[in-house]
């Protein structure tokens, strides 16, 4: 999201002081216009974005500094075609006791914490095969996850290169009522449930603060960026006549940027559990993205991914995808791209069929702060994309994006 100065100086309000701030307003927007699609069955069109769900056409995110740097807010909103006027990723206000701490509260987004990497390019700009074909090596979270929400979160920076995030989900103490007026409380696995047991908008400090995440980052200098991150504590759950519980998940990346015009990252993942059973056997996941610039037109990109399981009976999922950016003239992109599955599933049915997706496309900008692009997109076997599944397992399924980008 760019950020465009509006007010250089404004006067802070109420207040008796002489402090002044400094306003920047910026909006990052997407819709994807999807004239014609096929599922394997039937021919479908619409309005959407690239994860699905509204199309992003309004953003107003609104920043304030102190003119001293040590203190601030973000606040955002945002309009989604048909569903009207929401709350934006982020409301946070944040302060700096001494310039090693910085402390916020509010609702962060997924990426606020500086640990979320992804390894998306080409296709994920576009209309993404994910809904169906759960390519699991290829997202905003790829390499390393963090978890948005409502919350506190600390970083400390105790000498030059090094970073230390604690995130602790405190949620609104707000009263809300379902549709049958009980109080409800999203206390629980970020969902929404009734609350019996104690007042609303109240949470048990056990709940809190188990589900801490802890992060930490080492930035050596020439050589690259070390991560490690702990997330995903979640409750007791119980299967059949079973119980277990997810103790965490741990994290470990590195980006590598000693090599000239190479960007490397490698990612890994493990449950950390006390479980008796595990209902999806997953165990360790491994990830890595490549992207090498051959030069100022063309970049070439890869990506691959496996997943283990701990149960003998799940048989290891795995994917790779390479894909290409040529900047033809100024202002003019083409994207091609290619990826491949192991295993797919269709309407939550497993499928032992691998599928195979592809892009071709190509991007024009308009202005300084567009861009509107076009492409043909396909996936065998049953693979969908984020706004549609294939009707079928053995279905082929295409679609022709239109893609509004804007930023200011």
């Amino acid at each position: 999201m760019k950020k465009t100065l509006i007010a250089v100086a404004a006067a802070a309000a109420l207040t008796a002081t002489s402090a002044f701030a400094e306003i920047t307003f910026g909006a990052w927007l997407r819709s994807a216009l999807i004239p014609v699609a096929y599922d394997g069955e039937d021919y479908l069109g619409g309005l959407t974005q690239s994860w699905g769900g509204a199309a992003r056409t309004a953003v107003l995110g609104v920043n304030g500094v102190s003119e001293d740097g040590m203190a601030g807010f973000t606040f955002e909103i945002r309009n989604q075609a048909g569903e009207g006027i929401n709350m934006g990723d982020r409301t946070v206000a944040w302060l700096k006791p001494i310039e090693q701490l910085k402390l916020s509260v509010g609702k962060f987004d997924g990426g606020d914490n500086g640990f979320r990497q992804g390894t998306g390019f080409g296709v994920w700009d576009y209309v993404r095969p994910s809904r169906t074909t759960s390519l699991f090596f290829n997202g905003d979270d790829g390499i390393m996850d963090s978890i948005g929400g409502d919350g506190f979160m600390a970083e400390i920076f105790p000498i030059e290169g090094f970073k230390v995030m604690v995130n602790v989900p405190f949620l609104s103490m707000v009263d809300k009522k379902d549709e049958d007026g009980n109080y409800v409380q999203q206390y629980k696995d970020g969902k929404w449930e009734t609350v019996l047991d104690k007042e609303p908008g109240v949470q048990h400090a056990y709940d809190i603060y188990k589900k801490t995440q802890i992060g930490a980052a080492y930035t050596i200098d020439g050589v690259g960026e070390l991560k490690v991150l702990w997330t995903n504590v979640s409750e007791e759950e119980e299967v059949g006549t079973k119980k277990y519980n997810d103790v965490g998940n741990l994290g470990i990346a590195f980006n590598l940027s000693a090599v000239e015009n190479l960007n490397l990252a490698i990612g890994a993942k493990f449950d950390i559990s006390d479980k008796e059973i595990d209902p999806d056997g997953n165990k360790a996941y491994f990830a890595a993205k490549a992207s090498y610039n051959v030069s100022d037109a063309i970049t070439f990109n890869m990506v691959g991914g496996i997943k283990l399981f701990k149960n003998d009976d799940y048989d290891p999922k795995w994917g790779i995808g390479a894909g290409v950016d040529y900047v033809v003239m100024d202002g003019l992109t083409v994207n091609a791209d290619i990826r491949y599955m192991s295993e797919t599933k269709v309407n939550g049915n497993g499928s032992e069929d691998d599928s195979l997706s592809f892009l071709v496309a190509a991007a024009k900008t308009i202005g300084s702060n567009a861009s509107l692009g076009v492409g043909f997109e396909g996936a065998t076997n049953g693979g969908g994309f984020s706004t549609f599944d294939a009707a079928k397992n053995d279905a082929f399924a295409w679609c022709v994006p239109v893609m509004f980008n804007l930023s200011f």
